[in-house]
């Protein structure tokens, strides 16, 4: 598909399933680390582990998500996806390993550059590891890049400050 242009109908779709995949990893993570992660250790049913780096977990029988502000990237994030554009700062990290559902990983972090470099420099990684963009699209100033490989879902969602700063979520479903 042309870089710039709208996806076809059955692309849009697919793209729609992976920004609301990397909102949904945005909302558990502000969930867990800020916005509501003081009510959840007393909430019934889940435990809270604090990590030694930072970290905590919080896990259920259905699963668990671990979270934290450590300048890391996740565990299980697989070694032939993209890691962050050099110069990033990590915001947030996460992994879930749920017991009914996928394994995913996601990553936010902000980094002083374009948002146009950043979405070149993911499609390049990319297809060089051999993935194939699923699509690309502009969208309410932000820029959205799919990708699959196998059996996994790749998504980018990098956004302009207009600080001259660039924020990216990027999130695997392996």
């Amino acid at each position: 598909m042309p870089e710039g242009n709208t996806p076809t109908a059955p692309s849009s779709k697919k793209m729609w399933y992976i920004i609301g995949a990397i909102v949904a990893v945005l909302l558990l993570g502000w969930l867990f680390t800020g916005g509501a992660g003081s009510m959840m250790g007393a909430a019934s049913g889940v435990d809270v582990d604090r990590n030694a780096d930072g970290s905590a977990t919080y896990s259920n029988e259905e699963g668990s998500v671990t979270v934290g502000t450590m300048a890391t990237m996740p565990s299980n994030w697989p070694s032939d996806a993209p890691q962050n554009f050099a110069g990033a700062s990590i915001v947030y990290s996460g992994t879930s390993n749920p017991q009914t559902g996928n394994v995913g990983s996601a990553v936010s972090y902000t980094v002083r550059a374009s948002a146009q470099s950043v979405a070149d420099y993911y499609k390049q990684q990319l297809t060089s590891a051999g993935w194939t963009i699923a699509g690309t699209a502009n969208m309410a100033g932000a820029m959205v890049v799919s990708a699959t490989k196998d059996t996994r879902t790749f998504g980018a969602y990098i956004s302009d400050t207009g600080d001259g700063n660039v924020s990216v979520t990027a999130g695997i479903e392996l």
